[in-house]
């Protein structure tokens, strides 16, 4: 239903989705990672620089002539992988994430990414998903509040841990569109991925957004791109039926049981057992 832009990319696919906003989808690997290049009048933003399996940059430079801001939703390996191409790239203000991302030292990928059956492509390689890492980069933090102007469009941080905690999303307060990096998606959401402990944390995220951004449309770096604000109401009210045992999660067989999935038909969530103080509290 989207309209794709012609490309010359074997790896890329963009597409339109809204005045100024184009989807750069990766669709060869299961990550299925898309990263957003969002255009004012006299520059752009490229929020997250995908897996670095194909050359992101070069797409950028096709779909727009204006200085291109690179922004990091955070920083694990599948938004960060082509960070190296460019001058410099912005992340939340924690120390350890951004030594981490300008040493390369990110939550690299594992060997359900790496391995054969991950990769979705016809032709010849010319990666080795073996020894695929990413590269030590430029970071300049950011806080919760900074606002990227880009010419008659300005872009606001908004702090969302939960995910990771370096987890940010971007609003476009005159269009009303949010984009949502890893924390919102129409997908199976990783509640538990820095510590069960991370769980409540995720939930407030949840519950702010779901008090500001509910008439916005969302933006999700993962899926389908496109989803109305109104899911947010939906998360929250299934975080908060999940954290209070209300609902039964099913033994998640790709970590041998030790997480629990929930599912809610257009999306999931996903914790480990010890993610409530009291294991009565989650249903098995």
């Amino acid at each position: 239903e989207l309209k794709k832009i012609p490309c010359e990319s074997i790896w890329f696919e963009p597409y339109r989705v809204a005045p100024g906003v184009t989807a750069i989808y990766e669709p060869h690997h299961f990550q299925e990672v898309i990263s957003y290049l969002i255009e004012g009048e006299t520059s752009a933003l490229l929020l997250d620089s995908g897996m670095g399996l194909g050359n992101i940059k070069a797409v950028v430079e096709f779909l727009t002539d204006k200085p291109v801001i690179l922004v990091n939703s955070h920083s694990h390996f599948d938004h960060v992988g082509d960070d190296w191409r460019f001058p410099e790239t912005h992340l939340l203000d924690l120390p350890d994430y951004v030594k981490k991302l300008e040493s390369g030292d990110v939550f690299q990928p594992d060997a359900e990414n790496r391995a054969p059956e991950a990769l979705w492509f016809d032709g010849e390689p010319w990666f080795d998903l073996k020894t695929w890492h990413t590269k030590p980069c430029k970071v300049v933090p950011i806080e919760e509040g900074h606002v990227f102007d880009l010419g008659g469009r300005s872009l606001r941080v908004i702090s969302t841990p939960g995910h990771t905690k370096d987890s940010i999303m971007l609003a476009d307060d005159e269009n009303k569109l949010l984009f949502t990096g890893d924390t919102i998606y129409p997908a199976p959401m990783y509640a538990y991925i820095e510590g069960p402990e991370m769980v409540p944390v995720y939930y407030s995220t949840v519950i702010k957004l779901a008090a500001r951004f509910a008439d916005y449309t969302l933006f999700c770096s993962h899926n389908n791109p496109v989803w109305e604000g109104c899911a947010l109401k939906e998360i929250e009210e299934a975080f908060g039926k999940v954290l209070a045992g209300e609902v039964r999660g099913e033994a998640d067989p790709k970590t041998e049981g030790d997480n629990l999935f929930y599912n809610f038909g257009d999306f999931g969530i996903v914790l480990t057992k010890r993610s409530n103080a009291s294991e009565d509290a989650i249903p098995m």
